[in-house]
């Protein structure tokens, strides 16, 4: 896969396709140091997050929607198109309605529960007159050879109605391109080059793909550890190696990884908690990012050994508010009454600091 990601590359005119990027707002975003408070081991091994939220768009989803926009103006694949669908669990599906607003009649497929239990989501998909169709799959779309999933779904209806153009995350390389074209050299150069462990969770596993494989070519020595969720989990976004197949990226990202570490529903929700008392509006991935983080260091720490690690906070908490009314008790035995107050200053930090960051790679600041 790498060498149609590189080719496809030098295909593009990359001063266009970056200034593209920072006209809409995405990309370029801010790489933090993860405070000593919540990581014990930030003297001899720091752990480093992209703030990916700050992404016009609301989450990293913003770089692979955007690439795959970009890649299908340019072939002319939108040429005769005037619908476009897309199964997602939430982030997707929340970027394109963004990028295609009053362009493309918008349709997401999901799974019936996200529709159910994420209201914060399903509004801002409203308001961008985005149209809803759900689906049995649990939370995150699954593929079938059965119409009646949202992934299958999604590819069937572009078969049938020559109007329609799918943006298929979970096939396209305009996923893992949209990485290592952007997110990749941010890393690079936002650490010096001195990343020695990449941890990403993974979902679709393009942003693993994407970075893992930019990387490995430039950083020697480089270790990639992927995260994925126990089964019947509540991390939103990721699947469980059961879940993974629905991808056709999780081969390729299996074999990029040098290992592949299990987090558990109330660790990962706890760590996503800590990252709130570090005053970091952190999302639910988030925490299974930062505890996977956290234990790579803490391994590090027992062998003796240095490090610098980079991981990611994919999106904020704002959009989850519904979620975690329904589940933050039973898996952390935390009432979000508790901390609702909490949740709204974050939520509200994390909207300032995108409209800060938007308005600055618009006048050129980054």
């Amino acid at each position: 896969m790498l060498n149609d990601i590189v080719a496809l590359s030098k295909m593009l005119d990359l001063h266009d396709f970056y200034f593209w990027l920072k006209e809409l707002g995405i990309g370029f975003t801010p790489l933090i140091r993860i405070p000593q408070t919540i990581n014990p081991f930030d003297e001899k091994i720091p752990i480093f997050a992209k703030l990916e939220y700050v992404n016009f768009g609301e989450s990293v989803k913003a770089r692979p929607f955007a690439t795959m926009y970009y890649l299908y103006m340019h072939s002319g694949k939108l040429d005769t198109k005037r619908k476009a669908v897309a199964a997602t669990s939430g982030n997707f599906g929340l970027a394109g309605s963004y990028l295609l607003r009053d362009k493309y009649d918008f349709t997401v497929y999901m799974s019936e529960n996200t529709v159910k239990e994420n209201e914060g989501l399903i509004q801002k998909l409203m308001q961008n007159r985005t149209k809803i169709e759900t689906f049995s799959d649990r939370y995150c779309p699954t593929v079938a050879a059965k119409r009646g999933e949202a992934i299958a779904a999604a590819r069937y209806i572009e078969k049938i109605d020559s109007e329609v153009v799918n943006f298929d995350q979970y096939d396209d390389i305009g996923n893992p391109l949209s990485h290592f074209l952007t997110t990749a050299p941010e890393i690079y150069y936002q650490t010096g080059g001195k990343i020695t462990h990449l941890v990403i969770a993974l979902g679709t596993c393009g942003t693993m793909i994407g970075c893992a494989s930019w990387l490995r070519q430039t950083v020697k020595g480089i270790k990639i550890v992927g995260l994925i969720p126990e089964e019947g989990h509540h991390q939103l976004g990721l699947r469980s190696r059961d879940e993974l197949g629905a991808s056709s990226f999780f081969k390729e990202a299996e074999k990029l990884c040098d290992e592949i570490v299990e987090i558990a529903d109330k660790d990962a929700y706890n760590a996503m908690l800590t990252l709130w008392n570090a005053n970091i509006p952190a999302g639910i991935s988030s925490g299974t990012n930062f505890l996977g983080a956290l234990k790579i260091a803490e391994r590090l720490n027992e062998e003796k050994k240095r490090g610098a690690i980079v991981t990611m906070i994919p999106d904020s908490c704002e959009n989850y508010g519904g979620f975690l009314r329904r589940h933050l008790k039973n898996i952390t035995g935390v009432e979000f009454e508790e901390i609702c107050n909490q949740f709204e200053e974050l939520k509200a930090k994390a909207q300032s600091e995108r409209e800060k960051h938007v308005l600055q790679l618009k006048t050129g600041g980054v």
